[in-house]
């Protein structure tokens, strides 16, 4: 079957129901942001951790970590 848009592609509707393309698009940039603040979120934790493996056994005392820790949570990779 065709599909019968109406208003100049506002709202298109089909045999599978109404199709609005306008929500669609809505989704779809929430989805984009949703992926550049994850995007944004993995870069600053793989940059907090190469900061954290540069700190020297007397800088890591001061924060409270071994360097046994450092080196373990500097090694995870950046999606955990």
């Amino acid at each position: 079957m065709s599909t019968i848009c109406i208003n100049d592609g506002d709202e298109c509707t089909s045999d599978m129901g109404t199709f609005k393309p306008r929500r669609f698009v809505s989704r779809l940039k929430g989805l984009g942001w949703f992926m550049i603040v994850w995007i944004l979120g993995r870069e600053e934790k793989r940059l907090s951790r190469i900061a954290l493996s540069e700190l020297t056994d007397e800088q890591l005392a001061d924060i409270g970590v071994t360097p046994a820790e450092a080196r373990r949570e500097a090694a995870r990779p950046f999606w955990n």
